[in-house]
């Protein structure tokens, strides 16, 4: 036991990444192999991340470590800017990928712009719901991939190459979900869903690191996102089939970010490693 508790105090963050696999894909590949069966085994798999981190930091840390953790995610006093990225950010992204796959290829909304805005109640509603859906699991996410493994990552890379790699491991994770019809996962594809998940986590480092590394943002901005991505794969599905135009709008508002940061994603504390050259 002393053995594997050193082990893990040396090597945190290749433990966290071990236990959030084994939980994750165990739990989600069942569901994969019998449709049908075991979802809610497979709902578990999206508290790995969570499990993972909260694994790691008790063994290392202890109580104090837990309670940090947890504590992080409900962190809601923040500057107001932030609230309105958060909440705001997900809409504009796609409201301009909408607009530009309308200029280049004619093809607008499944509604007219009336039909639209009379339902736009009902849709705000629905929006609403499956945020609130989003909420009750999205934490199991986030306490793992920007509660820990982000710090983690930053303190030996440069936030934008950590941001890449949390990332590139971010979108691996969600395997399973590509063979289970009629997930987001499986409608998007494997190449737009990687490309558009590195997008997400410099996007996801700039607003933790900009709001003082405040997780409860990143739970309302990823829980958001999912709504609004949602939303968009029921109302506007060439976007879906032709994924170029919301690739060109993320990768415009990352280029904007490392612009404006000067790369540092507004990361204050210093790096080790790769790109500072230190």
């Amino acid at each position: 036991m002393n053995g594997m508790k050193k082990a893990i105090e040396q090597k945190p963050f290749l433990f966290f990444l071990i236990f959030t696999f084994a939980i994750s894909w165990i739990t989600g590949f069942p569901t994969v192999f019998v449709p049908g069966k075991f979802e809610g085994l497979s709902y578990l798999s999206s508290f790995g991340p969570a499990l993972g981190a909260l694994i790691v930091v008790c063994i290392v840390e202890g109580s104090d470590g837990i309670k940090r953790l947890i504590r992080s995610l409900f962190q809601w006093r923040v500057k107001f800017i932030w609230y309105l990225v958060v909440f705001l950010g997900p809409a504009l992204t796609m409201v301009t990928a909408v607009t530009l796959h309308y200029v280049f290829t004619g093809i607008g909304l499944a509604q007219s712009f009336t039909e639209w805005m009379s339902a736009f109640p009902q849709h705000l509603l629905m929006i609403v719901s499956v945020f609130i859906f989003m909420m009750v699991g999205i934490w199991g996410e986030e306490v793992g991939w920007r509660g820990f493994a982000l710090p983690k990552l930053q303190e030996k890379y440069h936030p934008l190459l950590a941001s890449l790699i949390l990332g590139a491991i971010w979108a691996i994770w969600h395997l399973p979900l590509f063979f289970i019809e009629g997930s987001q996962q499986a409608e998007q594809g494997m190449t737009f869903f990687f490309l558009a998940t590195l997008g997400y986590s410099i996007l996801y480092s700039w607003i933790y690191n900009g709001s003082g590394e405040n997780l409860f943002m990143i739970w309302l901005l990823h829980s958001m996102n999912n709504a609004t991505v949602s939303y968009t794969m029921l109302f506007f599905k060439p976007l879906i089939a032709e994924p170029v135009f919301s690739l060109a709008v993320l990768g415009l508002f990352d280029v904007l970010v490392i612009l404006l940061t000067k790369s540092t994603l507004l990361y204050r504390g210093e790096s080790k490693g790769i790109i500072y050259g230190s």
